[in-house]
């Protein structure tokens, strides 16, 4: 897959005094335990701020890695968190936190934490499932996929007045949909029209 590198992460990647820095965000808007709607974590050793959103330190314990085919194949990823805070602990077992979203990106800075460029997305995708392992050392592994398999999983939503309703009350634009399911629509023969041009 062709990416395109802006000129700030050329520089910061030829320079010596710019280090990459793996950067986590998981949207979790409906997962209830956790105060906010977004986890972030960072692969360096003390929070940093990245685009004004605080990356927290120290969750990542590992990153797989990604391999990449020229067809519309879903690439896999696993991150494994350890040794996190309980309430993102609690947020990542969840039942609900399947298919939260989830971005990884590697960030160049420099000693003083300041960032250069738009950095490399490495992937964007949902969390498919999640793998608890406790004993000496507590562990979670998030088993993603990319975007590209959410395009074929079925859809629940139907073209219905009803389904309507429920994203966008008040919207009238549905309301006839049912009855034109059962009407058989008759549509002339293409020699009509050229019959009846102007």
């Amino acid at each position: 897959m062709p990416r395109t590198i802006d000129s700030g992460t050329m520089r910061a990647m030829c320079r010596a005094d710019y280090r990459p820095i793996v950067l986590i965000e998981i949207e979790t808007e409906k997962v209830s335990p956790t105060p906010s709607s977004f986890i972030r974590l960072t692969s360096n050793n003390q929070d940093l701020m990245y685009n004004s959103q605080t990356y927290t330190a120290g969750g990542i314990g590992g990153i797989s890695t990604l391999s990449e085919s020229d067809d519309l194949s879903d690439a896999q990823l696993s991150i494994i968190l350890s040794g996190v805070d309980p309430a993102i602990k609690a947020a990542a077992t969840a039942s609900d936190f399947l298919n939260s979203k989830v971005t990884v990106r590697i960030q160049f800075f420099n000693e003083q934490y300041q960032s250069s460029g738009d950095g490399l997305l490495y992937f964007i995708g949902s969390v498919s499932g999640q793998n608890i392992a406790s004993g000496r050392t507590s562990e979670i592994t998030l088993s993603c996929k990319s975007i590209i398999a959410s395009l074929s999983r079925p859809r629940s939503e139907r073209y219905s007045d009803q389904e309507q309703q429920a994203q966008h009350s008040g919207d009238l634009g549905m309301q006839f949909a049912s009855e034109l399911a059962s009407r058989d629509i008759i549509w002339p023969a293409a020699e009509w029209f050229k019959e009846n041009q102007d």
